[in-house]
């Protein structure tokens, strides 16, 4: 999705049926049909993997953002998605298509990858890097720890960074390594929270809140925080 300065192109009635019977019949109702067969038979993800890539749409249109982005999403699952250097997406892609083969894990779902710019976002996953971000999905009651525990061994290999609102294993020591102004953050929140307010128990052990920050970890600061 790009954006544009083109006008907005109005799709026909018969247009807009389209759009929506194929999000709502193809995207949802047949991948959830699928979906139930592959839980129930895991032996049949290839075939599954297969026929419905055969039913992903190819779609040209020009619309509103709040239009464009909002889709129904009915079929549910598990994921995971890291943020890895962006010229590192294809061994990376290697190694995760390598992975499934030799451990036969059954995955139905796509691998979903996007490109980020660089940003100056202190816990952005994009922070100081241009970046490919990686998503593996599994659908849900079906086994996903084992698949997601390769995959984000082999991210960990390519300094991997986590997507905040998804499932990860990392924790406030390896975080800090990963993101250069960690310990800075973790002493502004600090300041800026002093009680707590803000945090729950997942947020207080992810940033170690309850232990002492380096003090030789703050920087100059360009922001002046």
């Amino acid at each position: 999705m790009n954006t544009t300065e083109e006008a907005v192109r109005q799709n026909s009635r018969w247009g807009r049926l389209w759009s929506n019977l194929n999000q709502l019949v193809l995207e949802n109702g047949v991948f959830w049909l699928l979906s139930e067969a592959n839980r129930l038979v895991p032996a049949l993800s290839a075939t599954v993997s297969r026929i419905s890539a055969l039913g992903v749409a190819s779609v040209d249109e020009i619309d509103y953002p709040h239009r464009i982005f909002a889709t129904p999403r009915l079929v549910r699952f598990v994921e995971m998605e890291y943020s890895i250097p962006a010229d590192q997406l294809r061994p990376v892609l290697e190694e995760i298509r390598a992975c499934i083969e030799e451990q036969r894990f059954k995955v139905h779902f796509p691998v979903e990858c996007r490109f980020v710019k660089g940003d100056d976002i202190w816990l952005s996953p994009a922070y100081g890097r241009d970046s490919a971000y990686v998503a593996v999905h599994m659908y849900k009651g079906m086994e996903y720890k084992p698949y997601f525990r390769h995959v984000e061994a082999i991210f960990r290999r390519y300094e991997g960074r986590p997507h905040w609102g998804k499932i990860h294993t990392r924790r406030a020591e390896e975080l800090a390594t990963l993101y250069p102004r960690w310990h800075d953050f973790r002493r502004l929140r600090a300041q800026l929270d002093p009680q707590g307010v803000f945090l729950n128990p997942y947020l207080r052990e992810l940033f170690a809140a309850d232990e002492p920050i380096p003090v030789s970890a703050s920087q100059p600061d360009p922001d002046g925080l």
